[in-house]
């Protein structure tokens, strides 16, 4: 195994790489952050960071992921607006380490929690933002980011706003002490799921916890079945939609089948914030 370190990037040089590193991430050609557009916000206080393999034998430490974060009208909190890694890295725990030098980064900047959206039926990355970060959300944003292409192509851009509370038990536990997946037994669905395609939404559920079943890979369905990942689409829309504005947030993540864990808050949530993370790789 590769060694892997993360450093800042702040020279036009080491923003060069970026676009490149988005392409072969995304597979979108057409969208890419001009290297000077990223030099320009992290002179304004945006975070740049390059996640590097150095492989033995080899002279240059090779740029294989990044993440890219900006400061919000809130001061406590930061946006992640994007992470990603290559395809090749994605098992070695890169996506991990980028996201544990946005915390400490975040924090050593006065923030408390990191903000960044994703799309809710890729499993990969919820897994990843609920049970390894610790990650929540309340929020469901309908085509968040209109039409897109490369691995994103053929559907609404919906995304959900995940909320990082840098400082939280939860999260700290997740960091420091992973716990077991969430327990799931006798747990209410509220929606039906037959041979991958999603047949009723269940919207009487009213018990503190209840599940959501997503696809095992959404992203294959998009490119084998684009009508069924349409389908999926409009049917997790409707049942993210119905459960979080009932006062519901997604608190964890189980897999064999994948299921969201959302659990009722006392409280009404918040209106919708404005969007952003391109997500990337396993996360």
């Amino acid at each position: 195994m590769p060694e892997l370190f993360i450093r800042e990037l702040k020279l036009p040089e080491e923003a060069l790489e970026i676009p490149a590193l988005e392409r072969a991430i995304w597979n979108d050609p057409g969208e890419s952050i001009r290297p000077g557009t990223l030099i320009a916000l992290v002179h304004e206080g945006a975070l740049l960071a390059g996640a590097y393999a150095r492989e033995e034998g080899s002279e240059r430490p090779r740029l294989v992921g990044f993440i890219f974060g900006f400061p919000t009208s809130r001061p406590t909190d930061h946006h992640s607006h994007m992470a990603g890694v290559l395809p090749a890295y994605r098992d070695m725990g890169v996506g991990f380490l980028l996201k544990r030098y946005q915390r400490d980064w975040a924090l050593s900047r006065g923030y408390e929690r990191v903000v960044w959206t994703f799309d809710p039926l890729r499993a990969a990355n919820a897994h990843f933002n609920l049970q390894k970060l610790g990650a929540t959300f309340d929020r469901y944003i309908p085509n968040c980011y209109g039409p897109m292409g490369g691995i994103n192509a053929g559907a609404p851009s919906d995304r959900v706003y995940a909320t990082w509370e840098l400082r939280s038990p939860r999260v700290l536990e997740r960091l420091y002490a992973p716990p077991p997946p969430p327990k799931t037994e006798g747990l209410p669905l509220a929606n039906r799921v037959e041979g991958e395609v999603p047949l009723e939404a269940r919207l009487e559920l009213s018990e503190n916890r209840i599940m959501v079943q997503i696809p095992e890979d959404w992203g294959a369905i998009l490119q084998a079945d684009p009508a069924l990942a349409l389908a999926w689409r409009e049917h997790s829309r409707l049942v993210f939609g119905h459960y979080l504005a009932r006062g519901y947030r997604a608190v964890g993540f189980a897999r064999k089948p994948n299921c969201y864990v959302l659990e009722r808050r006392h409280a009404q949530p918040c209106e919708p914030a404005p969007p952003t993370e391109a997500e990337g790789g396993a996360f």
